[in-house]
């Protein structure tokens, strides 16, 4: 059995169009031990989490007025930028080809037989784009005047029972804010 997954913080940054980005710290606090049982122990996608938690704050998500998505990650995640892409597009349900890898960067301080960071940017990624499927829906329901719980995210649009098409790019700046502000998101298991 899963034990549920705790409440993420994440953020809308304060941008002319949706740049959400992560926070883990209030997720993973330091008073939590392992009990003895064993469903109570860290998994190792929790501990690879916790190592990136330092870089945690630079991971973002931005939705861009021309419909891609583009994001950063830290400078240490090397290699994590594909999987990075693929966790994006299967989020925001939007085809893989608008989702805009960084170029690479060189693996400065990479150390042989290190932990692949791309596990520990893994939960990060999803609360950024939780925030950031999040804020499009709510902007789609005060276009359309449509609850969000009618509208469908796929293939890069908002849509509604009625057939109505919003494109995300659309609804990039909409979706946006003026000031930075926390959202908080419940991340389904995988």
């Amino acid at each position: 059995m899963t034990a549920p997954l705790p409440p993420f913080l994440g953020y809308v940054l304060a941008a002319p169009v949706l740049v959400a980005a992560a926070e883990l710290t209030a997720a993973y606090p330091a008073a939590r031990t392992p009990s003895p049982d064993v469903a109570g122990l860290l998994g190792l996608g929790e501990i690879m989490t916790a190592a990136a938690l330092p870089g945690a704050a630079l991971i973002s998500v931005e939705v861009g007025a021309d419909g891609t998505v583009s994001f950063t990650l830290p400078p240490d995640r090397y290699d994590g930028d594909t999987a990075a892409a693929e966790l994006i597009a299967d989020g925001l349900s939007v085809p893989r080809r608008r989702v805009r890898v960084p170029p690479p960067r060189p693996a400065a301080g990479r150390t042989r037989g290190a932990p692949h960071p791309a596990a520990g940017t893994r939960t990060p990624v999803r609360v950024a784009v939780a925030v950031a499927r999040r804020r499009l829906l709510e902007a789609a329901s005060a276009t359309l005047g449509t609850p969000v719980g009618c509208l469908r995210l796929a293939g890069g649009a908002v849509t509604d029972r009625a057939g109505r098409r919003l494109d995300i790019g659309a609804l990039a700046a909409t979706a946006a804010s003026n000031s930075t502000i926390a959202v908080a998101v419940d991340l389904t298991p995988r």
